[in-house]
This record gives structure tokens, C-alpha cells and sequence, in this order.
């Protein structure tokens, strides 16, 4: 078979590395946080630099170190992502508090991001391998102090796709609000000036000085024709085209196409100091949709709800 599958540990936790290796390429999966830590393919660009590493990712070598000052680099947006104002909303008429980590006076990314995944199954096929994860949260933050299960599957396949699955059921009796979304960085080269990013969308969402969603959507189409990188700084929000939903980076050795389900509506983009790299990140709802509403989903007792997205790289 084309594909392998390593298991190695890092400290408390894990690095599950996939390769495919009829083309040489290879994610590898870290169990703490459930996040897709690297991509390396190859690169007959440079004959110095035989391989890429599009995602920029997380050193380990130290354990879980400094994740959070280091920007969350591909972590596990869940129950939120994004800010959520003051770590306050209301449910079925209760108020809560979420205690976890803080940017400022606001909550920030949600509860799962170290959380401590179990390896339930991994399995190699001709033309593909994956790796299953599971966390069961158990009302480990008193500000979100429900039962429910999540089940991340990383696919590799051969034509150079990555593909997760997110599957998360209630596992309560009472219902909750939840949002899901991924925090990866992608670099196409050294630095993203010399990128383009494209994509459609119904309108940038409005942001406040301390980048709260307003609840308006003004009308934006800068993307629609590829928009070069090249000093532009972003940290904006954007409902996407449904009928159109991917998002595509390239520079003229590669091209990254972005293709979320219908789960994922919302896209929201970052460009780190240093710009080697920019977050793409898929998002199912509006930053502080606990609030706004924009794109919340609520999990009925014992219900379950599957979200998707595809990464698909190609050498030109």
C-alpha cells in the first residue's frame, strides 16, 4: 500500500504521522488539541528545498509550551471560536461565564483547544489513511457546563487532499449552544506577499475596535478576482457564497483550494506579524454567535451534528 501510519508520543500526548509514500508527502496529527501540525509535500521547484511544509505550525519539542501566545496556530475552535464578549451569553434564560483563557476582557477560542484527544481507531486503505479521534467533555469549564462527545477524523488521500470530519453529539439531557471552526496557518512559500486569495461572499461582517461582531455584513467583493497579498494586512470575517463556497491561495509554485461543507458558512482570515504565513479559518459561526446569533447552532439532547471541510494542494 501506498500509505503508513507512526505513532510517536510527545510528552502527554501524541504526534500521529500519515504518509503517503508513492508521492513522498505527510501530515502529522497531534492528539492534544486534535490539530493537523504539519503538511509536507514535495517541492520540484527547489532543487535546495525538496519539500514544503504548507502548515505553519507548532513546535513541540517542548511540550504544549506557549499555544495560546503563539497564536492558536491550527487548534480546535470549539464550543466557539473567535471572541466571545466579556466570556458572558444566556441560555434557555441562564447566564454563564466561561473561565477559560482571556485576550483582554474577552473569552477567546473556546474550551477544547488542549484537550486531550483519545486515538480511537486508525485505518490505511489503497487510496487513502486516517486517524479517529474522541473527547468527551464533561462540564470541565463551569461556563459551559454540559455533557457531549466529539469524534475528529483526519483523512489523507491520494491525490493529495486533506480532508476533517467533525462529528459531535449531545450527549445531555438538556440542549446548548455550540459553534465549530479551525484555526490553521498556511504558508505557500516564505513569506504570503507574493500570494493571492480568492473567494466569494455575501458581505464582511462589521467589527467593533475590539473585533465584536456588530451584527451588520457590509458588502465586499475585493476577492472575487484573486486579491494580492502583497502588504495587506486582514483580520476579518466574511459569510461565504454558499453556491460558492471555496477559497483558493496560490502563488505561482502552488495552489491551496479550500472547500468547506455547508456547515461552515463563515470564513474568517489573519495575517500574523512576520507574514510567512496566513490563517484561513473555517468557521460554522459568526465570532460571539452566542450572542449575535449569527450562524449559532443549538444541540438538542442526545442529537448529533456532522461538519467537513477539504485542504487540496496542488503543484503548478
Amino acid at each position: 500500500m501506498s500509505f503508513s501510519i507512526d505513532i510517536q508520543p510527545i510528552f502527554d500526548f501524541k504526534c500521529i504521522r500519515i504518509t503517503n509514500q508513492r508521492i513522498n508527502a505527510h501530515i502529522d496529527i497531534i492528539s492534544k488539541g486534535g490539530l493537523l501540525n504539519s503538511w509536507v509535500s514535495p517541492n520540484p521547484h527547489e532543487i535546495n528545498q525538496p519539500s514544503i511544509n504548507i502548515i505553519d505550525g507548532n513546535d513541540f519539542s517542548q511540550g504544549w509550551n506557549h499555544f495560546e501566545t503563539n497564536g492558536f496556530k491550527s487548534g480546535k475552535m470549539n464550543p466557539f471560536s473567535c471572541r466571545l464578549y466579556k466570556g458572558k451569553y444566556e441560555h434557555d434564560k441562564k447566564q454563564y461565564h466561561i473561565e477559560k483563557f482571556y485576550l483582554g476582557d474577552h473569552a477567546l477560542h473556546g474550551v477544547l483547544y488542549n484537550a486531550v484527544f483519545e486515538i480511537e481507531a486508525t485505518h490505511i486503505q489503497s487510496d487513502s489513511a486516517f486517524v479517529l479521534l474522541k473527547y468527551d467533555y464533561h462540564k470541565e469549564d463551569p461556563g459551559f457546563p454540559f455533557e457531549y462527545e466529539v469524534h475528529i477524523k483526519w483523512i489523507f488521500s491520494e491525490d493529495n487532499k486533506v480532508t476533517v470530519q467533525t462529528i459531535i453529539h449531545n450527549k445531555d439531557q438538556v440542549s446548548f449552544p455550540i459553534m465549530d471552526g479551525w484555526h490553521p496557518y498556511f504558508s505557500l512559500g516564505n513569506c504570503i506577499d507574493d500570494c493571492t486569495i480568492q473567494f466569494y461572499n455575501k458581505g464582511m461582517l462589521a467589527y467593533d475596535a475590539a473585533l465584536i461582531p456588530t451584527g451588520a455584513l457590509l458588502q465586499n467583493n475585493q476577492f472575487e478576482k484573486g486579491l494580492a497579498l502583497d502588504g495587506v494586512e486582514l483580520d476579518n470575517g466574511y459569510l461565504l457564497d454558499n453556491e460558492r463556497p471555496n477559497c483558493t491561495l496560490e502563488n505561482h509554485q502552488f495552489k491551496l483550494v479550500i472547500s468547506p461543507s455547508q456547515q461552515y458558512p463563515f470564513l474568517q482570515l489573519y495575517t500574523p506579524p512576520g507574514r510567512k504565513s496566513i490563517a484561513i479559518e473555517n468557521l460554522s459561526g459568526a465570532p460571539d454567535c452566542f450572542n449575535n446569533k449569527m450562524g449559532l447552532h443549538i444541540m438538542q439532547p442526545h442529537s448529533t451534528w456532522k461538519l467537513e471541510t477539504q485542504f487540496q494542494l496542488f503543484c503548478k
